[in-house]
């Protein structure tokens, strides 16, 4: 039996984002909102995760200095 492709972040953003627009709506059952919200943790969890590990190896920029490798953390705008 195939194995079940893992869904990509891009993926798992669009779904983030469409049960927030739904949980907004008001308009859901209190199972929905449950099952929604539980399903919306789960992918927030893959998301970050992954932007963890991309952050994680983007961390280290080598730039030479004479001659020498010098490591410096990724600084990002709006960052930690």
């Amino acid at each position: 039996m195939p194995r079940k492709k893992e869904a990509s972040f891009e993926e798992n953003l669009a779904n983030l984002e469409m049960i927030v627009d739904k949980l907004e709506s008001g308009e859901a059952s209190l199972k929905d909102v449950i099952d929604n919200y539980t399903l919306g943790m789960e992918l927030s969890k893959k998301c970050l995760a992954e932007l963890q590990a991309v952050e994680d190896k983007m961390n280290v920029i080598l730039r030479e200095e004479n001659g020498q490798v010098v490591e410096m953390p990724l600084e990002l705008e709006g960052g930690q």
